[in-house]
């Protein structure tokens, strides 16, 4: 059944790529840090002690870890649209379609990792990590317990949290009638706020509560789902003045570059403090999508736009490749040069999910596309 929209939005590609960059350059960055001290640019020459426009910096770059809610809006919203688009269509949801989608796009990478997990981690000599909880996609509760991101699996938490939420939410909007459907969606972000003040304040891992929880997270999912709710009952407009867009992009790298997305000291942060990154987030996000004055420079057809594309591959070897890259290359060559590791990991950051993509999950996704209601 065709969508008369068309159920794709051109530029969420983009949005994907630069939410999966932020990751790989986070990463890379506290990798570099923990490896071989504080980035020379950052610490006066000294690689110690970070000067005071080094400290708004470095913080800045340490916050990007907040990609992962990007990734988090968007997937929320383009799920929702997609299921009410459905629902809308054809008058019912075929939930077993939508569940062999979402595995043929996400399973086969994702197990990829598993596999080769036992082979990096005897390479590279690393503890082993939990197979079995990561190959259940319970792999965030294992960091909860153990208070440990190992190698490889240390990015895995918030695929399982995906999972999760792909396990419940066509049950939720095939069920639930639309109209009532905020108002469920309204009740899930207030139980998730309650749930990591509670966690925070009565758990002995709160903090990994908070930050790797389903039940944590799910919020910023569903805020995504607000959105697309929005968009399927009526196409989404937005009018942001040139001025208006940069005076939001100012604020949010401002508040990044303040003080950790993470840190609660109170139960007011632990419930609240993240919407106010989310809220700006999710302005300029429909800004950039919906707004008919935004001028897109690259054509859909751009390399940018199939870097988009390829995200899912980014964000999966990203974290993977680095300590190859710092064991396997830097110190056996003995670079300390930090250009050149940032070169060395975005260049294999980007040709093997590259690689990935052509030759390993493309035929997934033909026989993913063959499940497709909504076209």
């Amino acid at each position: 059944m065709k969508n008369p929209q068309g159920s794709r939005i051109v530029n969420l590609d983009l949005i994907r790529f630069v939410a999966a960059l932020m990751i790989i350059f986070l990463h890379a960055y506290e990798a570099w840090v923990g490896w071989f001290g504080q980035v020379g640019l950052l610490s006066n020459g000294t690689f110690k002690t970070l000067s005071y426009s080094g400290t708004w910096i470095d913080q800045f770059i340490r916050n990007l870890g907040h990609g992962v809610d990007v990734f988090f809006l968007i997937s929320g919203f383009l799920i929702t649209y997609l299921l009410l688009e459905e629902k809308k269509a054809i008058g019912k949801i075929s939930i077993w379609k939508f569940m062999v989608r979402r595995s043929l796009r996400i399973w086969p990478l994702y197990f990829l990792i598993i596999a080769i997990g036992p082979v990096l981690v005897s390479w590279l000599q690393e503890t082993s990590p939990n197979y079995t909880w990561n190959l259940l996609f319970i792999g965030n509760f294992d960091v909860i317990f153990t208070e440990k991101w190992l190698y490889p699996f240390a990015h895995l938490w918030s695929i399982c949290i995906e999972e999760h939420f792909y396990l419940v939410w066509p049950f939720i909007i095939a069920w639930v009638p639309t109209k009532r459907l905020m108002s469920v969606f309204m009740g899930i972000i207030i139980f998730s706020i309650g749930f990591r003040m509670y966690a925070w304040s009565n758990f002995d891992h709160g903090w990994y509560y908070v930050f790797t929880h389903t039940l944590s997270r799910m919020d910023v999912l569903v805020i995504g789902a607000i959105g697309g709710y929005y968009h399927s009952i009526s196409p989404i407009q937005i009018h942001l003045s040139r001025m208006q867009r940069y005076l939001i992009f100012g604020l949010l790298i401002s508040v990044l570059s303040l003080e950790p997305i993470t840190q609660w000291d109170t139960l007011i942060m632990v419930g609240f403090k993240k919407y106010i990154y989310v809220a700006l987030t999710a302005i300029l996000l429909l800004d950039f999508l919906f707004n008919p004055s935004f001028k897109h420079v690259l054509k859909p057809t751009s390399f940018v736009h199939y870097l988009g594309k390829v995200s899912y591959g980014i964000y999966m070897f990203g974290n993977v490749l680095l300590l190859v890259i710092i064991k396997k290359i830097l110190l056996k060559f003995g670079i300390t040069n930090l250009w050149i590791f940032m070169g060395i990991v975005l260049f294999l950051s980007i040709l093997v999910p590259i690689l990935s993509y052509e030759f390993f999950e493309k035929p997934f996704l033909k026989l993913s596309a063959r499940f497709r209601v909504i076209k």
